[in-house]
């Protein structure tokens, strides 16, 4: 049966998660439908992940529950609105309970594209290292370090009089999904804001993605927030979303 649109988007999601593990330091296992990743001390990537729909999922938990204790985090666990339910059921029983959701949009990459209103260029691991954490915050160093270094990574960046204002990541993975194209870690400094730079971004990245081979864009927004705007606005279709529990 072929995958759903949200299904391809979970497994080519996790795809990029497991890149995180090529680091030294980092551990990756599996437990049947799902994976658990560290991926280095306080990173908001360890976390557990996987083909949430399929049956065997729930009863993959103390296994997952056994890694995170074992890498010194609480356990975690990223599944889609597709979840199966009995992977619900077993997170309710064992005390879980939902940190923060996500929607889930995907982009066909056919037709015409946005074009950017400016241009957009790529950022070295480097700079994106020193300067994005000016714009995600104190603490955001070491995961903006590694999402640079980490493969199949594109990084962009628009730049206004000569500064970097705005960033955008986007990786690319090829496997049962098609060849697919992630969007994530966008930020705009606060004095620019409001100008249209991540609009432009959301653009580049776009057609970054399509002159790449890839065959559709995926992204995940918070409900209601300016940044899902932009991702209507640019012609994102929602097809679910992306929910994070933890075990209190």
């Amino acid at each position: 049966m072929p995958m759903t649109r949200l299904q391809r988007i979970e497994t080519a999601n996790a795809a990029v998660l497991k890149r995180y593990a090529a680091a030294g330091g980092a551990a990756l296992d599996h437990f049947g439908p799902l994976d658990g990743l560290y991926a280095g001390p306080d990173l908001p990537v360890n976390v557990a992940f996987g083909e949430s729909w399929q049956a065997g999922a729930g009863a993959a938990l103390p296994q997952v529950e056994a890694f995170c204790a074992a890498h010194g985090f609480p356990a975690g666990l990223l599944l889609h609105s597709h979840a199966h339910p009995a992977l619900l059921s077993a997170l309710s029983e064992r005390g879980y309970r939902l940190s923060y959701v996500l929607h889930a949009y995907v982009h066909a990459l056919s037709g015409e594209l946005p074009m950017p209103r400016f241009p957009a260029e790529e950022v070295t691991p480097a700079t994106w290292a020193e300067q994005t954490p000016l714009v995600f915050g104190a603490g955001s160093e070491a995961i903006m370090k590694r999402n640079a270094e980490k493969p199949n990574t594109r990084c962009l960046g628009v730049k206004r009089a000569g500064s970097w204002v705005g960033f955008g990541a986007m990786s690319l993975e090829t496997g049962e999904w098609g060849r697919a194209a992630l969007l994530y870690s966008a930020g705009t400094l606060p004095q620019a804001r409001g100008q249209g730079i991540q609009t432009a971004l959301l653009a580049a990245r776009l057609r970054l993605a399509r002159d790449s081979g890839a065959n559709f864009a995926a992204v995940y927004a918070s409900p209601g927030s300016v940044s899902e705007r932009n991702v209507v606005r640019a012609g994102f279709e929602l097809v679910g979303a992306r929910l994070n529990f933890v075990q209190s």
